[in-house]
């Protein structure tokens, strides 16, 4: 096309960003490492918890409650929307996490063509480097909390399938069963 319609005029085209499905393949490559969320966890005084094996656990123990009162089918369809829906929480932190460090850069950048860094700047950089560590931990346990709580949702549907517990690497079948909506 060549950038016009049939009366002449031009038409532009702009850029639309768009957003990836919600999936733990997503998740996992937006998502902070693990080292870097650890580090500004320590170094803000914060606890570090596991949190891929205690959503994997407590998701165990749901999948569990909801199997005696329901059947194994409903507990496998209730866990999917559960793990379906922090996914796409996962997604939108590690999204918020993204946003956060290219604003980072931006006022780093700026700050670094100054002569000087006068009180603003030093404030908006500071709540700026603030705002990217919230969110860098956030967004690692979010993703850490999603891996879980698949993993939890690919046990129950290989024991309901009468399939051997793994102990190395999920089959790709079953991580998209789990990922995959």
């Amino acid at each position: 096309m060549d950038g016009s319609d049939g009366s002449g005029a031009t038409i532009l085209q702009f850029p639309v960003m768009r957003r990836e499905p919600p999936s733990i393949e997503a998740v996992t490559a937006l998502a902070p490492p693990r080292s870097l969320a650890e580090s500004l966890a320590v170094d803000a005084g914060f606890e570090a918890h596991n949190a891929m094996r205690g959503f994997d656990r407590e998701f165990e123990y749901l999948v569990r409650a909801i199997q005696i009162g329901s059947g194994s089918d409903d507990a496998t369809t209730r866990m999917r929307q559960l793990v379906d829906t922090h996914v796409a929480h996962a997604m939108d932190l590690c999204l918020a996490f993204q946003t956060a460090a290219d604003q980072l850069v931006r006022l780093e950048v700026q700050v670094a063509g100054a002569e000087k860094l006068g009180g603003p700047g030093a404030r908006a950089l500071q709540g700026a480097r603030r705002e990217f560590r919230d969110r860098a931990i956030a967004a690692r346990v979010a993703a850490d909390a999603a891996l879980g709580a698949s993993r939890a949702l690919a046990a129950h549907v290989r024991r309901a399938a009468g399939l051997a517990e793994l102990t190395g690497e999920e089959p790709q079948q079953l991580q998209l069963f789990a990922a995959v909506g």
